[in-house]
């Protein structure tokens, strides 16, 4: 155990890296090696320095998601139809972290350890807060999982049984009431980025409603979704009362760069040059404009047609009133597509995009070796004041939960429960904050409607403006694959063939708007989503090392039903 304690504090070098304790302070000892495990339970700096570590766990900034939905086109494990019980498809199974929790929550409470019991308490919320986060990762992918919640020696009986999904729910729940009163309501400006109660409450609305959503509850049972609603309600009340909200502007500069801001309630902390970094404005940026990545999140023509006008109104880019110029189907949208979109002719990173098949001199356009896939690129989140070096070294934060994911999620839950009017309330106060006019007088189609919805919309209506609403209010921002598959929908938009596309142009001074359009398929080889992907196979390496494990159930002879008892 002291060697893994040792390895942890090590490991905390890149600990300044979450900037939220430098490594002079962490680790301000003549002779690091000297260091016994002892000491980390009785310094508060070594013992925060541990949990410093722990946040590392937490998932992050994730390009590869996006091409496993509507969002972009590549090829990618979750629709490739490749999962299998040898290889166990697009795995997460993270309990060499979840052993380090499990010390820290095992070893501070003991009597040698001489930190004063504030300190521990804070701690403890923020480790038993990142536990419950990983252990909701693993239900999301395979349902029922192994809770274990102590840290296993190698002398001890290593081949724990599943629990069932519900006792795993249950068991997140519970944790994250703990840690919302072991959390302080904020912190220093040293420490933003660590765990809050807010954080606590926001995270058990969000599990709560996966919890109700199809995925896991297939008859519908409204207790769930009324635990859901009750949740998110109380989460909302506590925030708003402490200041959280929407930001004014949906902007990448006031939104996504402004770090902290007040619509944020937890992020995983980047710092450039003097920390943790990351490469996915690299990853995301045109090849002109980045090294050693590109090629990510490159938008599909679907997710472009989904921002509606700055009327409210959905539109298309073969809309009959563009009249054949698909470039006016990219003027007068509402603010979320501009800070999400790059397209053809607009201005980003100081140039002048050329994104059509026949641009000369660049290397970034359609059908360039390491051109855009698509016809686009995505501009969310990216800093476009770095240069390329620092652009694969960025410093912004992975906003993990914000104050509108909160409030849709609300949204939700009262649709689900037939309280539409206040489902409602939450699409108009998101769509005013977007730039959507209220009402737009003179346009017969909008007679009625606010922000371009009606009012008088039926269950099954509300649903779908949330599902659409969704999908753009959260482009890119790693929620649709989960979104998509709570909602059981996966198996339905992302198999087969001609759902995604990519809009091609090409110089033609004779048609409208100068070019030529096309629309091309981007999913050459069908899609394949099998509905046995919505809680994935234990690979058979895992399972043979543990004969108590049962495999899932609709993968080989599996006899794990993820949905018993729930």
């Amino acid at each position: 155990m002291r060697n893994r304690t040792y390895q942890y504090l090590c490991a905390i070098m890149l600990a300044s890296s979450l900037g939220l304790m430098s490594c002079e302070d962490v680790l301000d000892k003549k002779n690091l090696s000297a260091i016994t495990e002892q000491d980390v339970w009785k310094d508060p700096a070594l013992a925060t320095a541990f949990v410093n570590n722990v946040y590392l766990s937490v998932p992050s900034w994730d390009v590869t998601l996006a091409d496993a939905t509507d969002e972009a086109s590549r090829s990618n494990a979750w629709i490739s139809g490749t999962t299998t019980i040898d290889n166990g498809g697009p795995s997460y199974w993270p309990y060499a972290d979840i052993r380090k929790m499990n010390l820290f929550l095992q070893e501070i409470d003991k009597p040698t350890s001489t930190i004063d019991q504030a300190t521990k308490t804070t701690l403890k919320g923020q480790v038993r807060f990142i536990r419950a986060f990983v252990y909701f990762e693993m239900i999301k992918r395979y349902g029922g999982v192994p809770l274990v919640t102590t840290a296993q020696e190698r002398d001890d009986d290593l081949r724990v049984s599943r629990n069932s999904t519900k006792e795993c729910f249950d068991f997140v729940l519970s944790e994250l009431n703990t840690a919302a009163g072991e959390l302080p309501e904020s912190y220093p400006v040293a420490d933003l980025g660590r765990v809050t109660k807010g954080a606590a409450l926001a995270m058990k609305g969000r599990v709560l409603l996966f919890r109700a959503s199809p995925q896991f509850n297939p008859t519908g049972n409204p207790a769930h979704w009324q635990a859901a609603y009750d949740a998110n309600k109380e989460a909302l009340t506590y925030l708003s009362s402490k200041g959280v909200g929407l930001i004014d502007t949906y902007s990448n500069a006031a939104l996504f760069l402004a770090e902290m801001n007040k619509e944020v309630i937890f992020a995983i902390r980047y710092l450039n040059p003097a920390g943790r970094t990351q490469n996915r404005d690299a990853a995301v940026r045109p090849i002109d404009f980045t090294a050693n990545a590109t090629g990510g999140c490159h938008p599909t023509q679907e997710l472009v047609d989904a921002f509606p006008l700055k009327s409210g109104k959905k539109t298309a880019w073969n809309d009959p009133q563009h009249a054949g110029d698909v470039t006016k189907s990219w003027q007068n949208r509402d603010n979320r597509f501009y800070a999400t979109v790059v397209y053809n002719g607009v201005s980003y990173l100081g140039k002048t995009m050329e994104l059509n098949a026949d641009a000369s001199g660049n290397g970034y356009s359609y059908g360039k070796q390491n051109g855009t896939l698509t016809g686009y690129y995505s501009r969310k989140a990216i800093d476009e004041s770095l240069d390329i070096t620092n652009s694969q070294i960025s410093g912004t934060d992975y906003i993990d939960m914000r104050y509108a994911e909160v409030l849709m999620n609300y949204a939700e839950a009262a649709m689900e429960l037939n309280k539409l009017p206040e489902a409602f309330d939450v699409l108009k106060q998101i769509r005013k904050r977007a730039g959507i006019n209220e009402t737009t007088p003179g346009d017969a189609s909008l007679a009625g409607k606010f922000y371009g919805l009606s009012p008088a919309m039926t269950q099954a209506e509300m649903r779908q403006a949330i599902q659409d609403e969704r999908y753009i209010e959260f482009a890119f921002e790693q929620k649709r694959l989960w979104d998509l598959r709570r909602w059981r929908l996966m198996h339905l938009k992302m198999t087969g063939k001609d759902k995604r596309h990519a809009m091609i142009l090409n110089t033609d001074a004779s048609k409208p708007g100068g070019f030529t359009y096309t629309l091309y398929d981007r999913d050459n080889a069908p899609m394949v989503y099998n509905e046995n992907m919505y809680f994935l196979p234990l690979s058979t390496a895992t399972i043979q090392g543990n004969a108590n494990l049962k495999q899932t159930k609709g993968w080989g002879d599996g006899t794990f039903d993820p949905l018993e008892g729930m």
